[in-house]
């Protein structure tokens, strides 16, 4: 039967400044916990739709912080709304250092779970392990942004034109920004229409999102191709696909599956991308990694 949980804002250092954090823990837990440490896809704050997933988890007596990277939502740094994946890496790293720290938290039983762009992050930190990390969970993974781009756009020259307007106005100290993605079909970082309907639609009910990035992102998401670390992955990894994803292109994940040694999981859903933080599934696809969870955290 599910247990009640506390749920509670927190910040933590990371690179000499604050990241911003919900923390979910048991409220009657017995000894040291697990812990499970999350963040979003691109451009997205930790309020959107983590609710449904560290709710369940935390009543069934699990830690779980969700946090915001720098420059993004809650968390300081500048410029806002720069997203360089080498920093969003190096973030949970930090979100972990600090979940291991925690009093009630078993520092050896730690999952990394990221969703979309994140999910990425989650094979990057799987193949390059810090303390105390046993597994993974990748939900509709991002693992090569410039095959992404290639199904967009066909070619990677519109955006390799976008980002050397950003590296020029960021030369010239005029740091440009570009939106996630445009209702008016003007350029944007991702134009799926399913993304379209998502980031103006459903983000906009956060406060603190902001549909936009920085212009001197596209060169370091071009450059940020998790897929290629599969040989080195040496933990356990749970891959959630959506098989009519339209933002990150699902026949990927098999690709990548197939190269990793470790022990490998693969969930498909007949559905599109941002489906899996919707009810019903979203229930659905957090009890299967809570299963994953508790195989591999001893939960």
């Amino acid at each position: 039967m599910p247990s009640p949980y506390v749920k509670e804002k927190v910040w933590f250092p990371c690179s000499g400044l604050r990241c911003s954090g919900i923390l979910y823990k048991p409220a009657e837990a017995e000894g040291r916990v697990p812990a499970v440490v999350m963040a979003h896809g691109l451009g997205a704050v930790k309020e959107m739709h983590t609710e449904e997933y560290a709710s369940l988890w935390a009543s069934e007596g699990l830690a779980v912080l969700t946090f915001d990277y720098r420059r993004f939502g809650e968390s300081e740094g500048e410029p806002r709304q720069a997203l360089y994946p080498e920093d969003q890496v190096a973030d949970y790293r930090c979100a972990i250092a600090y979940a291991r720290s925690l009093d009630f938290v078993d520092p050896d039983r730690i999952c990394v779970w990221g969703t979309s762009f994140s999910g990425g992050h989650v094979l990057t930190l799987l193949a390059f392990p810090p303390p105390g990390v046993r597994c993974g969970v990748a939900q509709v993974p991002n693992l090569y942004s410039y095959r992404t781009a290639m199904r967009y756009f066909g070619t990677l020259d519109p955006v390799l034109q976008l980002a050397e307007y950003g590296r020029e106005q960021c030369c010239r100290g005029e740091p440009a920004t570009i939106p996630i993605v445009s209702e008016e079909g003007g350029p944007s970082i991702i134009t799926a229409r399913e993304a379209v309907e998502f980031y103006t639609k459903y983000a906009a009910q956060f406060p603190t999102f902001r549909n936009y990035i920085t212009l001197d992102s596209i060169d370091r998401i071009l450059a940020y191709n998790p897929g290629f670390y599969a040989e080195l992955v040496s933990r356990p990894v749970l891959f959630v696909v959506a098989e009519k994803d339209e933002t990150t292109p699902p026949d990927v994940v098999e690709e990548v599956a197939s190269r990793i040694k470790a022990e490998v999981r693969v969930v498909k859903y007949p559905v599109g991308h941002f489906k899996v933080y919707e009810l019903p599934l979203v229930h659905e696809v957090a009890r299967v990694e809570l299963e994953w969870f508790k195989k591999h955290l001893g939960a």
